[in-house]
């Protein structure tokens, strides 16, 4: 008798964990699903932070990054003020300020890393613990997230400083880099001078090197995980009829 108890309670107790197995007894396969596309996502974005600060070391906290990881592989919400000492509230906040010219911002990487986690963390509903059905997830929000996911990629990608200097450096080759800051401080490019330009000259790139389509790809995956998410949720009234009468839990 004492262990059929302790069956029960475990069974009971696992709707509040957070990453409980005993949890997905009460989860339908398509909240299954989506859990396990915002899982693959949080992975992807500990990798995109991992290659972001490789290739920009003085733009993220060192002391204070391995602190926001854990938050992230925890799946907690993350608070803190931006270097101006103003409290940011949203994903909106954060990624604005990341690539925000007009102030000095410490630590840019850090901001757009967690405005990225934050914008996962609110359209997949993070604040609730535990979703039993689909149908608890908002579909509009997962597509207004694959916009926002959308418009982030180009901006990583092509937003600079009012100095000309890209704010993030993904793709760009460093001799790519050489010749934009030469241009930045002269106002024009000297094709002759290409040669000389250093990782040019020492032989460490090549002008017929592709530009590194890695960080693209890490983004590219997350949109795929949130595009099967939003697939799975993009249901027919039949197909949500079958996935309520799936869980046969009533719905506030």
């Amino acid at each position: 008798m004492r262990y059929i108890l302790l069956v029960i309670l475990l069974l009971f107790s696992g709707c509040t964990a957070s990453k409980s197995g005993v949890k997905k007894i009460f989860q339908t396969d398509d909240s299954s699903y989506i859990q396990k596309d915002y899982e693959a996502i949080v992975k992807l974005i500990l990798e995109y932070k991992r290659k972001l600060d490789k290739r920009n070391p003085s733009a993220y906290n060192k002391q204070f990054s391995l602190q926001y990881v854990n938050d992230i592989k925890l799946s907690k919400n993350i608070i803190f003020t931006n270097s101006h000492n103003k409290k940011l509230i949203n994903y909106v906040d954060y990624l604005n300020y990341a690539f925000d010219i007009n102030v000095d911002v410490k630590y840019r990487s850090d901001y757009l890393i967690v405005g990225l986690y934050k914008l996962i963390y609110d359209i997949y509903l993070m604040k609730k613990k535990h979703k039993f059905i689909s149908y608890e997830y908002d579909l509009k929000k997962l597509q207004n997230g694959y916009k926002n996911l959308q418009i982030l990629q180009w901006k990583i990608a092509n937003a600079k400083g009012k100095d000309g200097k890209y704010l993030f450096y993904t793709w760009q080759q460093n001799w790519q880099i050489e010749l934009l800051n030469q241009y930045n401080k002269n106002g024009y490019i000297d094709y002759a001078g290409i040669k000389d330009l250093l990782y040019i000259k020492n032989k460490k790139e090549s002008l017929f090197d592709v530009s590194n389509n890695s960080y693209k790809m890490t983004l590219g995956k997350i949109i795929f995980h949130l595009e099967n998410s939003i697939n799975i949720l993009d249901m027919t009234p039949e197909e949500v009829t079958k996935e309520i009468l799936k869980s046969s839990m009533f719905i506030l």
